[in-house]
């Protein structure tokens, strides 16, 4: 989706690598490099989510970015931008997060393929607003909700997705997630059908 707007990003990231990095093009191949392999091990069912709570997502960023920044599953503590999309403030995050994660506890079940593409729309935008850390939030929220989809009764199949049309979608769903929610339906299966 970009570049976040402020001028110390860069010196920052480099600061918090858990690995003697030089230069930002050295940075993204470690983070790829170990993205993959702490996703693969997800797949392989070598670490799990063990729920659906803020805590759950906090540990899920820290098992996928622990390689990669000292700041693995902590909550940011500065203010976050990305183009014209202000994210939630961050001394808001955890009350935010308290309600989204709220709803999402009392969630009930999702009758039809088109209730789980608008529900699973709503929460990725109301997590990708929520935005609570410093880097990652977008693989860390989207592993979620694919991990919570399953146990809904749905598999998500990202991979799937025309990447343009998901960023754009992604930008508009600040507003309206009517296009996420397209998005995610026609990506999405449901399971023992």
């Amino acid at each position: 989706m970009g570049k976040y707007n402020f001028d110390d990003k860069d010196e920052f990231l480099l600061s918090q690598c858990v690995q003697k990095v030089e230069n930002l093009d050295e940075l993204a191949k470690i983070e790829q490099y170990a993205f993959f392999i702490r996703s693969f091990q997800l797949e392989q069912g070598l670490y799990k989510v063990q729920g659906f709570t803020f805590n759950d997502l906090i540990k899920l960023h820290h098992h996928l970015f622990q390689d990669v920044y000292q700041f693995a599953g902590k909550i940011r503590n500065v203010q976050l931008t990305k183009g014209d999309t202000r994210f939630c403030q961050f001394q808001f995050i955890e009350s935010m997060a308290n309600e989204i994660f709220h709803q999402i506890e009392n969630e009930s079940d999702w009758m039809t393929t088109q209730v789980a593409a608008k529900q699973l729309a709503y929460y990725k935008a109301e997590l990708n607003m929520l935005h609570p850390f410093r880097e990652g939030n977008g693989r860390t929220i989207r592993i979620f909700i694919q991990n919570w989809a399953q146990t809904k009764g749905y598999n998500w199949h990202y991979n799937e997705l025309q990447k343009e049309e998901y960023l754009q979608a992604m930008i508009e769903s600040k507003y309206n997630t009517s296009n996420l929610e397209e998005v995610i339906y026609n990506t999405l299966e449901k399971l023992n059908e």
